[in-house]
């Protein structure tokens, strides 16, 4: 792990970042996966530093799933899935990411479930609610209060039922999309749009070129979530710094957020697909 210090944090809004909140009540944490980075921000003394692959991967995943405990062998497998290493290497892990969160005594952050993992602690990790910028707040809950799903839940005519929720989908993954990308890119973005067994897929991108080759390289992902929904799903699919972003936005409004490498792909396990289209 390395780390430098400057003064004011790079202007990066088109790669995707999560924000923590650490052991010291005046310093806040950006955590880009893409980049394996995590910015430590003191009253804008900012302090970068380089988790590593492993180190990166094995906070990701705990934050796929914040107030859920992960079992061991899935951060093992998660994080060093081309080689075989003892459960020294994750215990080494944590407690570096611990140190880094300032929090290897109260160990609040991450916390430990013996005998079953470990789990982030939700309570620490920011929404975009608590963010400044009042455009972001104003446009989150259009995404998640489609509380006329609870009217549809009544209709007893089956097509009538899967029609609405298929446009409550689209809706959602339209309201979500903008809100993203005015947030993560700022920029002019292409969409392309197609259906795929339940799933209605936006894959977007910055050109042409690129979006053909997200659609293209991404078809035999599409398909096995296709093969894994059990209801209407609208997909929103995006290529960031080698990484693949999924938001799956479910009938009733709620969604579910996954960054998956561009070389895991293929081995994703299907728990982590259920749970994003979940």
């Amino acid at each position: 792990m390395s780390t430098f210090t400057s003064t004011l944090a790079d202007s990066r809004p088109s790669i995707a970042c999560l924000t923590l909140r650490t052991g010291r009540s005046d310093c806040i944490a950006q955590f880009y996966p893409a980049l394996y980075q995590l910015d430590l921000d003191r009253d804008g003394q900012v302090e970068r530093i380089d988790l590593g692959f492993s180190g990166s991967r094995v906070l990701e995943r705990l934050l796929q799933s914040p107030g859920d405990v992960v079992a061991r062998d899935e951060l093992l497998t998660h994080a060093w899935s081309d080689r075989v290493v003892g459960q020294g290497s994750l215990n080494q892990q944590i407690y570096t990411l611990r140190q880094v969160l300032a929090d290897e005594k109260q160990r609040q952050i991450i916390q430990t479930l013996p005998r079953r993992g470990y789990m982030f602690n939700p309570q620490y990790l920011v929404t975009a609610a608590s963010e400044p910028d009042e455009e972001i707040v104003d446009a989150t809950p259009e995404v998640i209060p489609l509380a006329s799903a609870e009217t549809i839940a009544e209709t007893p005519n089956p097509r009538r039922l899967k029609l609405v929720a298929a446009s409550l989908c689209i809706l959602g993954l339209l309201v979500l999309a903008g809100a993203f990308y005015y947030t993560q890119v700022r920029s002019p973005v292409l969409t392309a749009e197609e259906s795929v067994g339940s799933l209605q897929i936006t894959y977007v991108e910055e050109n042409e070129q690129a979006l053909q080759r997200l659609m293209r390289n991404t078809r035999p992902l599409a398909r096995q979530l296709a093969d894994l929904a059990t209801r209407p799903v609208a997909l929103l699919l995006h290529m960031t710094s080698g990484f693949y972003e999924l938001v799956c936005v479910q009938p009733e409004g709620t969604s579910n957020w996954l960054l998956i490498h561009e070389s895991q792909v293929a081995r994703i396990p299907q728990e982590q697909l259920r749970k994003c289209l979940n």
